[in-house]
């Protein structure tokens, strides 16, 4: 707004010392206005959890929300999730889809069962903490719980869906 009044008073002081000329002095003033750049956001960084040093050991464990359980035993680790998973794998289950599996070594697969592995009464994983077991280790956070196995196989379970890598 300054540069502009003080361009006019420029115009207008060159008008007034024209003397007795009748000339016309035209000019064109374009004003641009700049916005201040709109605001990024910004990147949150992942939460580390240290899995050297894990929280609990017990061969099973509950997430905070008391939707998912697990449990290990013969080399095989098993989580379930209550609210089922989501969506429903498209391979065909006689009974029910109750959550992940996988073993020490290979890949991870959805579990197809008549029976759960979720224990009311097992300690809980507080979210931000591992736990290790078995050749086994899982990450509990606040959008879901993650596990892998010895050749770094997992899967990520939670409310809103299920992966395995």
């Amino acid at each position: 707004m300054g540069r502009l009044l003080l361009l006019v008073g420029l115009v207008l002081l060159a008008v007034a010392c024209g003397g007795g000329s009748t000339s016309t002095v035209t000019t064109a003033v374009t004003v641009v206005e700049t916005q201040p750049a709109p605001a990024t956001a910004t990147e949150q960084p992942t939460p580390t959890v240290d899995t050297t040093n894990p929280a609990l050991t017990s061969r099973r464990f509950q997430m905070p929300s008391k939707n998912i359980g697990c449990q290990t035993g013969e080399g095989v680790l098993v989580c379930d999730i209550l609210s089922g998973l989501n969506p429903e794998p498209k391979q065909k289950c006689e009974l029910d889809w109750t959550g992940m599996e996988m073993e020490r070594l290979g890949p991870a697969q959805p579990r197809c069962a008549g029976d759960t592995a979720y224990d009311q009464t097992a300690p809980v994983l507080e979210y931000g903490t591992s736990w290790q077991g078995a050749g086994f280790t899982c990450v509990s956070m606040t959008n879901g719980l993650e596990c892998r196995n010895e050749e770094h196989h997992g899967f990520l379970l939670s409310r809103e869906k299920w992966t395995q890598f």
